[in-house]
């Protein structure tokens, strides 16, 4: 098994946790990295090998200070561009070096989780591709924008088609009709369950429930106020937001609450390492931590799955519209809350760093206040059907685990 990892630490720890499974069942697992990321790697799956490959462009274009907030045209290869990356030549030399991986390493099945030009590659090289990825990462999975459909008033959003298509005709495949097909293989691993999931199943989509350790049954140890966990991913160089400064006020003047904040550097600066804020942790000690919250703050992602398999309700503050999908779900069925701002009406501009023409939809400069996170926080705890809710979708992802076994699935593509 190759995989494919540059950042986002959900995605590593969910092929790390795969390829521990595969290994402890006789098989080998390889694991590509660039260079600033491999002791990352290290450390989050032990024992798993890893090919080192330079794929940073040399030089990097001007790039905006001030990235968009939330846009809902944000579509991979946009952010990227937006990010400084020259497109073109960036996805042909990177299929490139992870092809000269492929044909080193000779896999009998490529894992997917979120990685460009891998697909690319492995058909390339005719090796099965298993993708494992949210709904974002699907063609059946909602239209970007999709949830604030009617504010979008049938504007096109833009395609970043070109690069990828260039790159596929130079290896003799056939284009992409949609930029998320990059992410798709010929097994889909979801790792949710339908009744969270806004996708549209189709037949080479299984869901498989969260992919990681699952809850254990602890006792948790007595404690006199709430715990809220907190994790907002900023990996893949997010815009800067006003949520690290409105949470350390919160956590300053809440005498009701505890706390534990996962993050990296921009949080650092409000806060000092200690029993608060933990830094980047472990992928044990994260899912620990989720087992003893009472309340989640998520951007809605893998966090948002992994608290809802332990019945803790989430507030969930997305970066994307596929994670403000998420958001909706887990809202619809009770279970957590959209941080308000997010139904503030769409605004259109154009950036000439993402787009130099096209009106973009987006939350540019979205709010955050420690006021309003005190009011969500106190909303979510003290409504009790909220916890309740959580349970109910804590049954149906425990359920939706228990009917296959990933291993299998991946040897069955592999063969």
């Amino acid at each position: 098994m190759l995989s494919f990892w540059d950042g986002g630490e959900g995605h590593l720890a969910r092929v790390a946790h795969l390829a521990t499974l595969l290994q402890e069942r006789g098989d080998r697992c390889l694991i590509i990295s660039s260079r600033a990321k491999a002791a990352r790697v290290c450390t989050l799956a032990p024992g798993v090998a890893i090919a080192e490959v330079d794929n940073r462009p040399e030089t990097l274009l001007p790039v905006k200070q001030r990235l968009p907030q939330y846009s809902h045209a944000f579509r991979h290869a946009q952010r990227r561009l937006a990010l400084g990356f020259g497109d073109q030549d960036f996805v042909m030399g990177n299929t490139a070096r992870v092809l000269d991986v492929l044909r080193a390493f000779r896999p009998h099945v490529v894992v997917n989780d979120y990685h460009d030009t891998l697909r690319i590659a492995a058909e390339a090289d005719c090796i099965p591709v298993v993708s494992l990825a949210m709904a974002h990462g699907l063609r059946s999975g909602p239209t970007l924008g999709a949830w604030k459909m009617h504010e979008l008033a049938d504007r096109p959003l833009p395609e970043c088609l070109r690069s990828f298509n260039d790159s596929r005709a130079h290896w003799d495949l056939a284009p992409y009709e949609d930029e998320r097909e990059t992410f798709e293989g010929d097994l889909n691993l979801i790792p949710s369950c339908p009744e969270l999931d806004p996708v549209q199943q189709r037949t080479n989509d299984v869901y498989v429930g969260p992919v990681m350790t699952p809850p254990t049954p602890l006792h948790h140890r007595p404690r006199r106020k709430p715990l809220v966990v907190s994790y907002l991913a900023e990996g893949n160089n997010r815009p800067d937001s006003d949520y690290p400064r409105a949470l350390a006020a919160v956590v300053k003047a809440e005498r009701n609450l505890e706390f534990a904040v996962m993050g990296g550097g921009r949080y650092a600066r409000h806060f000092r390492t200690g029993e608060t804020f933990l830094g980047i942790v472990p992928a044990q000690r994260y899912l620990a931590l989720l087992d003893e919250a009472d309340l989640v703050i998520t951007h809605g992602g893998t966090t948002l799955v992994h608290a809802l398999e332990r019945s803790v309700p989430v507030l969930c503050l997305p970066w994307t519209s596929s994670e403000a999908a998420w958001a909706e779900q887990a809202e619809a069925h009770g279970a957590g809350m959209l941080y308000p701002a997010y139904r503030r009406p769409l605004e259109w501009r154009v950036d000439d760093a993402v787009h130099p023409s096209t009106p973009l939809a987006g939350h540019w400069a979205l709010p955050i206040t420690a006021q309003e996170l005190s009011r969500c926080l106190g909303r979510i705890l003290e409504e009790p059907g909220h916890r309740a809710a959580a349970a109910d979708l804590a049954e149906r992802l425990s359920v939706t685990r228990s009917r296959f076994d990933l291993v299998d699935l991946v040897r069955g593509v592999g063969r």
